[in-house]
């Protein structure tokens, strides 16, 4: 029994290398945003936001704190300000419990060890980011989650939609143990543009054990995701149309600002428990290696009965 404890461990951590999280830093897909003569144009409408400084699409020290909280965390919930803030940051309180409590029953592949990260979006600090995300002045406040290098999890929740349940999908979404399972499609998720200097590479790197930048990195995703689905990410994530997602995808490098990030907004952390590894692909091989496993077992059992 103890021989095939070990073999289901060591089965279980080579059946998926990256993690949904993983993927994240890699494959960026199309930006909110894009940067145009006058201002900045938001992809999802057209809509456009004119911008005198150009500086300003970096977003300061405030986005790049949140690229910092990006490498440290699991995925950070960007919350926006507005009317009921008080009730909705409650929705993402009770979210963030219950993710917790998944996780304590283990309900997901691999145990979570970074934290769930809370930031105040600052929007006279970082307007571009603000717009990014549709917020306006006369919005309820809103949530967003993000993870890797800045990706939507799901659709901006405001109002009537921000509620325990929408932020924990979004959430459950992230902590998944791999996107093996995803449609391709969910590869090219709209995502904030963040700086993103050599610093940040170089952190980044040290932190998911592998280089995002890495061709041979990127080549082995690609076969890996290749095998997934292609069907719907039923809604959660706005896919961008493209002939072959897999063939390519955009990087938009932003030269991070010299401002100190200690100027960023409070950050909150929610550290979530350790879960029981599972099994969440390559159950063919699974299972043909408990049958080994089990027939060795049986033989050795009828050799030992025999020489009693």
């Amino acid at each position: 029994m103890f021989a095939v404890l070990i073999y289901l461990s060591v089965l279980a951590s080579l059946l998926c290398r990256f993690t949904v999280r993983d993927v994240g830093f890699v494959f960026i897909g199309e930006p909110l945003v894009h940067v145009e003569a006058d201002g900045v144009r938001r992809a999802s409408d057209g809509q456009q936001l004119p911008m005198a400084d150009a500086n300003v699409f970096h977003g300061g020290a405030h986005r790049r704190a949140l690229a910092q909280d990006l490498l440290e965390s699991t995925a950070v919930v960007v919350l926006l300000p507005g009317a009921h803030a008080s009730r909705h940051r409650a929705a993402v309180d009770d979210a963030l419990t219950s993710l917790q409590s998944m996780s304590d029953a283990g309900r997901f592949a691999r145990p979570i060890d970074l934290p769930i990260t809370l930031h105040m979006l600052d929007v006279d600090a970082d307007p571009v980011a603000a717009f990014a995300l549709g917020w306006t002045p006369d919005h309820s406040s809103g949530a967003a989650v993000l993870y890797g290098r800045g990706r939507l999890a799901g659709p901006v929740l405001f109002g009537g939609h921000l509620d325990r349940d929408a932020v924990l999908d979004q959430l459950s979404l992230v902590a998944e143990s791999c996107e093996c399972d995803r449609p391709r499609a969910w590869l090219h998720a709209r995502h904030l543009p963040l700086p993103w200097d050599e610093d940040l590479r170089r952190r980044a790197t040290a932190s998911l054990g592998f280089d995002p930048h890495n061709p041979r990195i990127k080549a082995e995703m690609e076969r890996i995701l290749a095998r997934g689905p292609q069907g719907s990410t039923k809604g959660l994530v706005k896919s961008v149309d493209r002939p072959d997602p897999l063939l390519g995808y955009d990087e938009v490098h932003i030269q991070a600002s010299a401002a100190s990030p200690s100027a960023a907004a409070p950050r909150a952390f929610v550290v979530v428990e350790e879960a029981e590894p599972r099994v969440s692909q390559g159950l063919f091989w699974f299972f043909i290696g408990i049958g080994v496993v089990v027939l060795v077992g049986v033989a050795m059992a009828q050799v030992d009965k025999k020489a009693a």
